[in-house]
């Protein structure tokens, strides 16, 4: 994922439009046969629809040709340039401006969220916002896991009206981080969700039980690993964008 560079870093109410079960809508529209696929879960759907696009090349090809020419039309009516997009997605857009048309034809383009508060990461390749429901939406981390997105969520809050409020609350958010005694913190959940992983100073990345978790000393994690991964990308943006502002 690559987000607009010529746009900030942090940025204030932004707009996500989709097309809802796009391929599903797309071969519905087009009358082609959906027997045994269920709309309502996504997970079978799009499973399904996927063995008949790995069948079938033509069909792959008109869907992604379609959802393309979907896209490209919404953005011509609507007036929507370059300058405008932060990225554009397989099947919808993120945007500055609010679409004034999203029913066009037989399928409609959505909107997903509007978020309230959208900071990308230092690299342009990450994401956290916050909607107008106060949901946070994390995209392009890796091994993201909740007591992060926790975090995160501290950042999306900030007082973005008061320079001194932005910096005092980010480096409490910090020491609060460094300091923290909570070993769950630190826990990035492994494949089987029976086990953690985590990263220790002096012996690297170590796989542990529920249970062995919480005797692990916090003093041996490599905090600055954690921070520095997962959060220093976007506090470096927020940094950035309010020195110079």
């Amino acid at each position: 994922m690559q987000l607009n560079e010529n746009m900030k870093l942090v940025l204030h109410d932004i707009y996500l439009y989709d097309i809802e079960a796009c391929h599903y809508s797309i071969m519905q529209s087009l009358g082609l046969d959906l027997t045994g696929i269920n709309r309502e879960d996504k997970t079978q759907r799009n499973i399904e629809i996927g063995k008949l696009m790995k069948k079938n090349p033509k069909l792959t090809s008109l869907l992604r040709n379609t959802t393309n020419s979907i896209i490209d039309e919404y953005i011509s009516r609507n007036n929507i340039t370059e300058s405008d997009i932060i990225i554009r997605q397989y099947d919808g857009i993120i945007t500055t401006k609010r679409l004034y048309e999203t029913k066009i034809g037989k399928i409609p383009l959505d909107i997903r969220k509007a978020f309230e508060i959208f900071i990308m990461s230092i690299n342009r390749q990450m994401y956290i916002a916050i909607d107008s429901n106060k949901e946070i939406t994390v995209k392009g981390v890796p091994n993201k896991y909740d007591k992060i997105v926790e975090i995160y969520a501290q950042l999306c809050k900030l007082n973005f009206l008061s320079k001194f409020s932005i910096f005092s609350t980010l480096q409490k958010i910090k020491d609060e981080f460094m300091k923290s005694e909570d070993a769950e913190l630190f826990a990035i959940p492994s494949i089987d969700d029976k086990h953690s992983i985590v990263y220790l100073k002096n012996y690297g990345v170590i796989e542990v039980t529920k249970p062995t978790l919480k005797i692990v000393d916090t003093n041996d994690i490599d905090k600055e690993r954690y921070y520095k991964f997962f959060l220093e990308p976007f506090i470096k943006s927020i940094v950035i964008e309010y020195i110079r502002s």
